[in-house]
């Protein structure tokens, strides 16, 4: 195994054992019952926003060659470079750009909305928007620093909003078919 891999597991690991321990003692405190529902929710949600933060933050075989690194305040620029692109043969950049982009925070939408049922979708989609505007200011801070060397895009922020907006989508239709089968 290579050494990034074993720091991911060790990283993973910790992150798990330190939040089950945290949540159990904030429980205890409070004198509050652990729902098995509600936890299971909570932890995928905890998991799922490391994993995101490790995928966009630290460096990965996503990272690009430092002499590519670069900053995009026009919104729909990069989209339409991408789309220009498609046309001229790329479609792998496309999808992994477009579509990777959004398709990493459906699940935000989802479990935002699932696990915070009186939250309204505007406030969702606005954790949404506020997470991804956050991990692009990371990443042009460590790639200023040179610490990864990672792209900053407005496109990214709006494409990730997206992917927020089509994960409570996603929720409110699967709410309702459940509610349709009871």
């Amino acid at each position: 195994m290579t050494s990034s891999i074993m720091f991911s597991i060790a990283y993973f690991l910790l992150l798990v054992s330190l939040y089950m321990r945290m949540r159990y003692r904030q429980a205890k405190r409070h004198n509050r019952f652990i729902y098995l529902r509600t936890e299971m929710v909570l932890f995928c949600l905890f998991v799922y926003t490391n994993i995101l933060f490790y995928l966009t933050v630290f460096p990965n075989r996503f990272s690009a060659p430092r002499d590519q690194v670069s900053v995009n305040l026009i919104p729909f620029h990069s989209i339409d470079q991408n789309l220009h692109a498609y046309h001229h043969g790329y479609p792998n950049l496309v999808f992994l750009n477009l579509a990777g982009n959004i398709l990493l925070f459906v699940p935000l939408g989802f479990f935002l909305y699932q696990t915070f049922r009186t939250m309204r979708w505007q406030k969702a989609v606005l954790a949404g928007f506020i997470l991804s505007a956050m991990i692009e200011v990371l990443q042009w801070i460590f790639s200023q620093s040179g610490i990864i060397t990672r792209s900053s895009d407005i496109d990214d922020i709006i494409l990730n909003t997206l992917g927020t907006a089509i994960g409570c989508i996603v929720y409110q239709m699967y709410r309702r078919r459940k509610e349709k089968i009871r």
